[in-house]
């Protein structure tokens, strides 16, 4: 049995569980929104992906998603909805393809899988802070939202040469795993929410999952860029609580058959 201690997570509420993953320089505090948002109809979850720990030996989604797969056993987890951010998205759709008796449903916001506009691969050895605020304000409509620290902590990870190693592999890896020829096996409700003036992952490739994926719900958010749960998050938080209660049933059924097989 995995042991449940290893892994950096927050939750809260009680019920069905709904996972969220953060992108390759975010993190799981990004999701507070959304975990108190959804409190009152789920039991929303955060969880850290190992981006910078050195005990994930290879920087790749397969070996991210075998992290999500050995949380959700440390959990007693049978089946999840899963969502995600750039990376994080990426992360669940893998999970969701490889491993699809624990999905239950997804959510993709920003998605890499399809195409990527890095804002990583054109970094200076050593970046300045200015560079590094520059790139920042590249994901968010509004800039505000770049704060001096947020752009301290983040040169930091980019400059450490421990973490730095770790940024470029990870980022190289998203680019190579494109999923475009297996979206079409995903049979779990999915909901797809993106911001109409993302510039990494441009709103045509969310329309383009919207496409691919069976019976998926699309939706964008004006004056937003590549995080919406970050930059709009009342009107995320509200599109998902409503996807959440739309399609319980059919997501019910997929918990109750994960439950007769264990």
């Amino acid at each position: 049995m995995t042991d449940a201690a290893e892994f950096r997570w927050i939750e809260s509420g009680e019920g069905e569980p709904v996972l969220f993953l953060h992108g390759l320089l975010g993190d799981m505090y990004h999701w507070e929104a959304a975990l108190e948002a959804l409190a009152g109809a789920c039991r929303p979850l955060a969880l850290t992906l190992p981006v910078f720990d050195a005990r994930l030996a290879e920087p790749t989604i397969g070996a991210l998603g075998r992290h999500i797969a050995r949380f959700l056993d440390a959990l007693d987890i049978a089946r999840v909805v899963i969502g995600g951010n750039s990376l994080g998205g990426h992360v669940a759709l893998h999970v969701a393809l490889t491993l699809p008796e624990r999905v239950a449903g997804l959510i993709l916001t920003g998605s890499s899988g399809l195409f990527e506009r890095s804002v990583t691969g054109r970094a200076p050895h050593r970046p300045s802070a200015e560079y590094v605020r520059a790139r920042m304000e590249e994901v968010f409509y509004d800039t505000s939202l770049v704060t001096p620290a947020w752009v301290e902590a983040v040169r930091c990870l980019v400059t450490e040469r421990v973490t730095a190693l770790r940024v470029l592999p990870f980022a190289q890896a998203a680019k190579r795993d494109n999923i475009e020829s297996r979206l079409g096996e995903i049979r779990v409700p999915t909901l797809i929410v993106w911001g109409k003036e993302d510039r990494i992952t441009p709103v045509e490739v969310g329309e383009r999952f919207h496409a691919l994926i069976p019976g998926s719900q699309f939706w964008t958010l004006t004056n937003c860029g590549h995080s919406p749960m970050l930059e709009q998050p009342h009107a995320f938080n509200a599109i998902v609580r409503e996807w959440l209660h739309e399609t319980w049933p059919r997501r019910a059924q997929l918990v109750a058959a994960a439950e007769v097989v264990r």
